[in-house]
């Protein structure tokens, strides 16, 4: 089965969260490998699987698409998509992170990927609510890469549907941050592709 190579362009800031904060300067950072940015594969998995039962809701893609790319457990609070027990998913899905090029060339200069911006909560009256000021840190527009492994071939489409359904992502999602386009690349029938 092959692989499929897709990637993610942002066209704005975005922030996908780490849990950890940097003490009073920062309220959420950006979650990171060896200081560049990344989106675990598991987020990415579960975007594309609310897409894919949006789709199914307009009989664009199937129960058998949604069990063998994403697997489904028979208890998950009335969203599995049949009465059998729990799937494993057969597809595994990769981090999405810059190229290995692209890291080399910027190694010493990371931190330019990076802003912080503040939100605040305003009150009725136009003033800011006490003690709303948050600040985040977020990383600049740039394109990341990532790889799906064992995906069935008449699967290739159903999940390009599903790549068009996700325009934006990561946390702020709904107040501007994370606009992004996500699209497969390529499909590569050699499992040993490095991104």
């Amino acid at each position: 089965m092959p692989d499929i190579i897709y990637k993610i362009d942002f066209f704005s800031d975005w922030h996908c969260g780490s849990g950890l904060a940097a003490g009073a300067d920062v309220d959420q950072l950006v979650i990171k490998n060896k200081n560049f940015p990344f989106i675990p594969g598991k987020t990415l998995k579960g975007l594309l699987k609310d897409a894919a039962v949006t789709l199914k809701e307009v009989n664009a893609v199937t129960d058998s698409f949604i069990k063998d790319i994403f697997g489904f457990a028979a208890s998950s609070g009335g969203k599995s998509i049949s009465s059998h027990n729990s799937s494993k998913a057969l597809a595994n899905f990769s981090n999405a992170e810059i190229t290995e090029n692209i890291k080399k060339a910027i190694k010493d200069k990371t931190k330019f990927l990076y802003r912080r911006i503040s939100t605040t909560a305003i009150k009725s009256d136009g003033l800011a609510k006490e003690h709303s000021l948050r600040r985040y840190e977020v990383v600049i527009p740039v394109t990341l890469f990532a790889k799906i492994s064992n995906v069935d071939a008449i699967h290739i489409k159903h999940l390009e549907n599903c790549m068009k359904m996700v325009k934006r992502l990561g946390t702020g999602r709904t107040r501007g941050l994370g606009r992004c386009d996500i699209s497969i690349v390529k499909e590569v029938a050699d499992e040993t592709v490095n991104l």
